[in-house]
């Protein structure tokens, strides 16, 4: 039986979510975090390496949609710029939802970054690069991201 405290839980939890992305699913998150339980019972090994000895085994997740946030106040070009960016690397807006309050802009988009022609890292890069100059707020995450933040 294992020792491990809640909080070394969390943590693998945390780290199993983060790895998931796409593929993430009740039965995925109890697979890895058994597995990671399991090498946590050796006694020479903390709950966060037992976690990362299951990691280094499982297939690396290719996620196909992420949802992009940004916010700040309103000027022109925010959205020229912003979707410059996801046409510049073939990416996919799916669906968009801006809203202007006073003169503070908000959009929200769903893009489908299968085609896309860099790594997520690299797109989300560059649309932080973007949005720092147009003075907004950028924020992205894989979908299975936001889902399961939004479900806890």
């Amino acid at each position: 039986m294992s020792t491990l405290k809640e909080e070394d839980i969390r943590k693998i939890t945390k780290l199993t979510l983060r790895q998931l992305g796409q593929t993430v699913s009740a039965e995925n998150v109890e697979k890895i975090v058994r597995a990671a339980v399991s090498k946590a019972d050796d006694p020479s090994k903390d709950a966060v390496q037992g976690w990362k000895e299951v990691q280094a085994t499982q297939k690396e997740p290719k996620g196909d949609r992420i949802i992009i946030t940004a916010f700040g106040e309103n000027r022109s070009g925010i959205l020229a710029g912003l979707t410059g960016i996801l046409a510049e690397y073939h990416c996919d807006i799916l669906d968009l939802t801006q809203k202007l309050m006073q003169e503070f802009f908000t959009v929200m988009f769903l893009v489908d970054i299968s085609e896309a022609t860099a790594d997520f890292e690299s797109l989300k890069n560059a649309l932080v690069k973007k949005g720092e100059e147009l003075n907004l707020k950028v924020i992205i995450q894989h979908e299975a991201i936001f889902n399961a933040m939004h479900r806890i």
